[in-house]
């Protein structure tokens, strides 16, 4: 049985793999594209939640986010195309949503993350908003020590750079979001804008403060389970961590995030590291921690990690291939250290462990730029100019003269 409709002048839905209900640092950005959205209309976010076969609990459950229904919706998965990581066709998996909601009523559609927009079949008459957020994926090549993860980013690859730039572009009113100018030059045949990641609000009002640890500390904070990150922590410890240890004997590393406890044990065993694992407090977590490291030599995005510490009053030392996702926002020795090789990536380590007055130099320098140049204020305008034309486009109804029909919180 399909959901009735929510009433409003114009209806978007938000298709998406990940709830926004979530604490995932993913999660984020979908809850500011709700919000957005909302000054548009009234927002479904049609969550699709993959189950092996034979699984068994609720097919669909309704629950609200700002204002918005958030749909999830179990699909079983059967064949080959209706597997979640596979970009193809899969009429079981659009037949399942369809049982529940109409997808040819909504004015608007928006996939978070272009696997949705591909694995629907969408009604071509409805115009579709694709938010790649991380389009084009690197893997640590360095990390790949299994056939498994070999195969993995294979798959990956042939899935990102093949399936989806054959199956992408078709659609006559489209508009596609990218998180960084790399990726949208990367696809530059398709209408599209730079939608930068913003990190997650901090957990207090007001400027942060900039009173260094009791003790010299580095931080790495992410989700341990997700391959660059534990690539990027691997070759922090195995070629960096030595270096800074011997010049800063009394330096900690704390490493903060989710993880497989076989994991976090074998990082423990380092002399001078903590695995934090989970914490409930960012703040405090922070608060321990001279500066953060995000020794990343793959992936895809911004690594918003990144840019959360500036929040909190503390500095970051990363790799190049961090630094250029965001296009020059942030310049290398001002706001940001950049280095590749260990030597270089240590040096800057062991520099800011001994020189505190430098470490708030830099957190204050990227904190001003973060806040000028990444708001949320940006953030709504480049939605509110891609969504205006394509619902003024829209067949199932006209538009209003005036587009933000509603405002959400």
């Amino acid at each position: 049985m399909q959901l009735p409709p929510s009433s409003a002048v114009r209806r978007i839905a938000l298709l998406t793999y990940i709830s926004p209900l979530q604490k995932w640092g993913s999660a984020q950005r979908s809850r500011h594209l709700i919000d957005a959205l909302l000054r548009h209309g009234a927002v479904d976010v049609l969550v699709l939640r993959f189950d092996g076969r034979g699984a068994r609990g609720a097919p669909v459950t309704v629950a609200d986010f700002h204002g918005a229904r958030v749909i999830e919706i179990g699909v079983t998965v059967g064949g080959l195309s209706s597997r979640p990581r596979f970009d193809l066709p899969s009429d079981h998996v659009t037949r399942t949503v369809e049982q529940h909601v109409d997808l040819a009523s909504y004015d608007l559609i928006v996939s978070r993350y272009v696997k949705p927009a591909l694995k629907l079949q969408l009604p071509p008459h409805v115009p579709v908003v694709v938010d790649f957020d991380d389009a084009v994926y690197e893997p640590p090549w360095r990390a790949l020590s299994t056939l498994k993860m070999w195969v993995g980013a294979f798959t990956r690859l042939l899935n990102d750079r093949l399936l989806v730039r054959l199956r992408v572009g078709s659609r006559p009113h489209a508009h596609y979001f990218f998180c960084r100018e790399a990726e949208r030059r990367y696809f530059a045949a398709l209408p599209g804008s730079v939608l930068p990641n913003l990190p997650a609000a901090p957990e207090r009002n007001g400027p942060p403060t900039y009173d260094p640890p009791s003790s010299p500390a580095l931080m790495f904070i992410g989700l341990l389970d997700y391959m660059p990150n534990t690539d990027a922590v691997d070759w922090f410890l195995a070629d960096i961590w030595p270096r800074v240890r011997d010049a800063v004997p009394e330096a900690r590393f704390l490493v903060v995030g989710s993880g497989a406890a076989p994991l976090l044990a074998r990082w423990s065993q380092h002399a001078g590291v903590e695995t934090l694992g989970f914490v409930d407090s960012l703040a405090d977590a922070y608060a321990q921690a001279t500066a953060c490291v995000v020794p990343m030599r793959g992936g895809a995005g911004t690594n918003i990690k990144a840019l959360e510490p500036f929040q909190y009053g503390r500095p970051v030392i990363a790799t190049a291939h961090v630094l250029s996702g965001y296009d020059g926002l942030f310049r290398d020795g001002i706001d940001m250290l950049s280095a590749d090789d260990a030597d270089a990536f240590a040096a800057h380590c062991i520099a800011l462990l001994r020189e505190p007055a430098r470490a708030e130099s830099l957190a204050r320098s990227g904190y001003e730029r973060l806040c000028s140049r990444l708001s949320k204020e940006h953030f709504m305008a480049v939605v509110d100019a891609a969504v205006a034309p394509l619902l003024a486009s829209s067949p199932n109804r006209p538009a209003p003269k005036d587009a933000i029909v509603s405002k959400g919180t």
